[in-house]
């Protein structure tokens, strides 16, 4: 990865509790908890387990029948630069909490 995206991923910081909107699937999440993953190839691996409501689409998807709703599988877990470069470029929007503990930034 280029230094100038690490640098950008780094400046994006998440916190247990705070909300996240996917825009792409119109989900709403709350962060709960950070884990930490050992890898092979990259050592440590962070993932954020996300507790994701209802979907909250638009009228018009709303309007869909609700076999093709049940078409989009929206997991538990994102892994924390994927998140990050999701909140980078628009994707998801993060709205953080203002208290949190400094153990889960990252």
């Amino acid at each position: 990865m280029e230094q100038y995206l690490r640098e950008e991923l780094d400046q994006v910081t998440i916190h247990t509790g705070d909300i996240i909107i996917d825009h792409l699937t119109g989900y709403v999440g709350v962060i709960l908890n950070r884990i930490r993953r050992v890898d092979m190839i990259i050592d440590d691996v962070y993932f954020w387990e996300i507790k994701w409501t209802s979907n909250f689409a638009g009228k018009e998807e709303r309007q869909r029948s609700r076999t093709q709703q049940e078409c989009i599988d929206i997991s538990g877990y994102l892994e924390e630069d994927t998140l990050k470069l999701s909140i980078l470029i628009g994707a998801v929007e993060l709205y953080s909490t203002s208290t949190c503990d400094d153990k889960d930034k990252k």
